[in-house]
């Protein structure tokens, strides 16, 4: 199977079922598959509007994180390896961090350095 080469600007860091608890909009959880200084990969349970922003809140291990994302793109998912097929990621999609400052954007690129890579 063809992929297109990768396109990111910053390595991602696995994150999916390492007790990971996120918010979408104050209200719709969704599961965090991946992250990287520049954005994030998101399990959810209903489809969101590209070019959509959204207030997103995280509590990862070692990290709380509260920031804006615009989504990148939303297409029909599958549930992470493991995860029980709740329909709770029935789409997937892909964010980039719109940053405050450039105190937060560091704050996560310093967590990540402690993370190993995520597996494509």
């Amino acid at each position: 199977v063809w992929r297109a080469p990768e396109r990111r600007r910053t390595c991602r860091r696995a994150v999916d079922g390492d007790g990971s608890s996120v918010l979408l909009r104050a209200a719709l959880p969704v599961s965090l598959r991946d992250i990287s200084a520049g954005g994030l990969r998101l399990g959810l349970s209903e489809a969101l509007e590209p070019g959509g922003i959204y207030p997103l809140t995280a509590l990862l291990r070692g990290l709380s994180l509260a920031a804006s994302v615009r989504i990148t793109r939303c297409r029909p998912g599958a549930p992470a390896a493991g995860s029980p097929d709740d329909g709770a990621s029935a789409w997937e999609a892909g964010a980039e961090f719109l940053w405050r400052d450039d105190a937060d954007a560091l704050t996560v690129r310093r967590w990540l350095e402690r993370r190993p890579p995520a597996s494509s």
